[in-house]
């Protein structure tokens, strides 16, 4: 009997994210051709970075794996370290953003993208994007990574029954987690001004820390919104429910994205999503059809959100297509276990 392939997908733990949130919803799966097991990076202020690391090394040598899934660059230079001491791992990297973090990330992430077997992301802008960007050793990028296999991976977690449908008030959530690019301070903003037309509007915002927790706690406070806009830690998915059933709208105004799991979460769930027109966004969600496009203009948007709380049919018809968007698309867990096994066959 051949022998099974063993994939390990390595992502960084304490991120907060929808690839944590993703990677958590699939730790483990085995077929006739292939086991798969999720390893977390654990990264605490409690844990050294360098103990970290080779803790996590100590896995890898332990289990060789044949293929190591990257996501994020903590991962990337794990990979990279493994890779130099076992030339036989096959690397595929897997884009979750349209853009580099910082330095480091770009570094590790061309050089990724160079040793790869295959690479894959959560949407297709977030392909061309990330590999447009790509600029290390860009002569030989272009020779090798048009000879690589590309695929594109759902990042729709799972499918999600709507919640029960209820009349739209000004009532607002966000979850996901709470770092610069998200301007949630800007979203905060916005609501004030709904806030300032109807003093019972409420605003809730859930997410783990990532550095402007405190500036936004700052925000609400000089804006005297202390008894309007709520801001909580972490919450897994049931948790978040109990919040997003007394919603109508979920807010998030980032200035760049990959597939963005909480819009489409929030979409399913029959929330309609007040988004910039970033990453895969820009595809799926359609002005005034499933979703309202925040485009700098605050008194358009906040005019079509009073529009869709005085009009039960404008609301109703744009909740059915926010929910419907979803209808027929796969799920991270099939499409992962899918490509697997077509690659399993390589080996």
């Amino acid at each position: 009997m051949k022998k099974k392939i063993k994939i390990c997908h390595i992502v960084p733990s304490n991120f907060g994210g929808g690839v944590e949130s993703a990677a958590k919803s699939f730790i483990s799966y085995s077929s006739d051709k292939f086991v798969f097991k999720v390893y977390f990076i654990k990264t605490s202020e409690k844990q050294n970075s360098l103990l970290s690391i080779f803790k996590s090394l100590q896995y890898l040598f332990r289990n060789n794996p044949d293929i190591i899934l990257i996501s994020l660059w903590k991962s990337s230079l794990l990979a990279l370290i493994y890779k130099f001491f076992n030339k036989n791992v096959k690397l595929i990297l897997f884009f979750h953003s349209t853009k580099n973090i910082h330095l480091i990330d770009s570094f590790a992430t061309n050089l990724t993208a160079l040793l790869s077997f295959e690479i894959w992301a959560d949407s297709d802008t977030t392909m061309s994007e990330r590999i447009n960007n790509l600029y290390f050793f860009k002569f030989y990028e272009k020779l090798i990574l048009n000879n690589k296999k590309k695929r594109i991976i759902s990042f729709v977690k799972e499918k999600i029954p709507p919640l029960p449908e209820k009349s739209c008030k000004s009532t607002f959530i966000y979850w996901g987690r709470l770092c610069p690019n998200k301007n949630i301070d800007k979203a905060i903003r916005l609501f004030s001004k709904i806030h300032a037309l109807e003093p019972n509007s409420k605003f809730i915002i859930i997410g783990p820390d990532n550095g402007v927790k405190e500036l936004l706690q700052s925000i609400v406070t000089k804006m005297n919104l202390v008894d309007n806009v709520f801001i909580y830690d972490f919450m897994n998915f049931d948790e978040i429910k109990k919040y997003a059933k007394k919603s109508s709208f979920f807010i998030q105004l980032s200035s760049f994205e990959g597939m963005a799991m909480s819009v489409s979460e929030s979409m399913q769930l029959g929330l309609i999503p007040i988004v910039t027109n970033v990453g895969q966004i820009k595809i799926y969600c359609q002005n005034y059809f499933n979703s309202l496009i925040f485009d700098k203009n605050e008194e358009e948007i906040i005019k079509n959100i009073f529009k869709l709380i005085s009009s039960r049919s404008y609301y109703k018809k744009m909740r059915e297509n926010s929910i419907n968007t979803w209808v027929n698309s796969s799920t991270y867990k099939t499409d992962l276990a899918k490509n697997f096994e077509e690659i399993s066959n390589y080996f």
